[in-house]
Parts: structure tokens; sequence; C-alpha cells
């Protein structure tokens, strides 16, 4: 996803105010990804932030967390690497907080179900699927299925509803590309008859939604 990204930490230090993660930098590609760290033969999950169009990597959390999602700004923690004098790697907090890059005629997202009852659907079906259309939200809740604070994600409809349309408790951010990312988590099905409430396996695939603007009648006739 294209964004304008800042940070709130300077070496561990919380900063009085957000600053650009990379200075002088503009609109930026950010992407979640399982990649093999130095040192370290097991693949990892790290977020970058890296020049669009291009593998250039200018920054890049370990262990990314999506904290926050709302409208259009979302904010990433994880743990900052670097190398000091000693050639050793220190880790450190960092949070980042970016602002979505977005067309003129989005209006939300489009979410389509990755799992049914606990079960995977398949790719193709999932494509093919038109999806559900709202606005996302995550943030941190309690759940009562889990009798704990977690991330939770929450799909309304553009309409005044007094529940949101979907809900992933236990939320955490898959991966993410430069149109699309995946939300992972659990389905709270509730209770019905003799069987129990049960959580189940579930995911998220998710995209921008655009307005799609209708033709006027000239623009009509004109692709006749």
């Amino acid at each position: 996803m294209k964004v304008w990204a800042q940070r709130r930490r300077e070496d561990g230090a919380a900063l009085a105010s957000l600053v650009p993660v990379v200075e002088g930098a503009s609109l930026l590609e950010l992407l979640v990804v399982d990649t093999t760290l130095e040192g370290n033969r097991r693949t990892s999950k790290v977020a970058r932030l890296q020049t669009i169009g291009e593998q250039r990597i200018l920054a890049q959390l370990a262990v990314p967390e999506l904290v926050q999602l709302k409208g259009w700004t979302l904010a990433l923690s994880g743990i900052e690497e670097r190398k000091g004098e000693s050639k050793r790697v220190r880790g450190t907090s960092q949070t980042w907080v970016c602002q979505l890059y977005v067309p003129g005629n989005a209006v939300g997202f489009r979410v389509k179900d990755l799992h049914r009852a606990g079960v995977a659907i398949p790719r193709g079906a999932v494509r093919e699927g038109s999806g559900t259309r709202g606005r996302l939200v995550v943030a941190g809740d309690h759940s009562n299925a889990l009798h704990r604070n977690t991330t939770c994600a929450e799909l309304h409809s553009h309409q005044i509803a007094t529940f949101p349309q979907k809900r992933l408790i236990n939320c955490s951010l898959l991966w993410m590309s430069d149109s699309t990312f995946e939300l992972g988590g659990l389905h709270v099905s509730p209770a019905h008859d003799d069987r129990p409430e049960q959580l189940e396996r579930a995911g998220w695939l998710c995209e921008l939604d655009t307005e799609v603007r209708e033709l006027s009648k000239r623009e009509a006739r004109l692709l006749r």
C-alpha cells in the first residue's frame, strides 16, 4: 500500500511529536512480508518501507503488529533493529503511523472472507467473490469470548447500524502487498440450540473500495 509514514520513537524513546520515518521521502510503499533475517534460517515477518516501484528498503520493522486502523490512518508497532559500534544488533520499540494514499473516489474497504465455519475457502472462489463493503476499523477491545483485551477488526456498514457487519477477534496483519492485505483471527460463532459458542479460524482479504461514477448520457452515447 502507498503511504506517508511517520514514527513515534527515536532509539526506543518516545518523541514529543511525530517525525518522518525517512527524512526527505514523500510517498512510500508499505509491505508486510515473510523473509529470512540475517543470522536466522527461519523466516520472520517484517514490515518494510521502500521506494515505489523499486526493491530498495528504506526502513524495516521486525515482528510488526497492526495496533490501529481508523479511516485512512494505520499504526504498526514492532522492533527496529540497528547495528551499534560493537557491530551487534540492538532492537528497540518503534511505531509507524501511516496515512494511506487513496484515490479520490475511495469510499472504504471491500472485505472477502477467507474461511467459512473455520474451513479455508479456495483462493479462486475468494478472488471471484464480491465481498462486503464498508468502513474497516482495527483497535484494542475487550472480548467476552476470550475473557481479555485483544486486537479486534470490525467492518461497519456505510449506513447507520447498531452492530458491525463483520468482526474478527485476536486479529493480526498476516501480509500486505501494493494493493491488498490480509487479516487473520477468530470468528465468534454464537451458541445455537444445544451447540455452545465456538471460536473458529477466520480471515479477511482486504482491498480499497472505490465508488464507480455513473456515466452521463453523452458519455454513454460515445461508448456505443
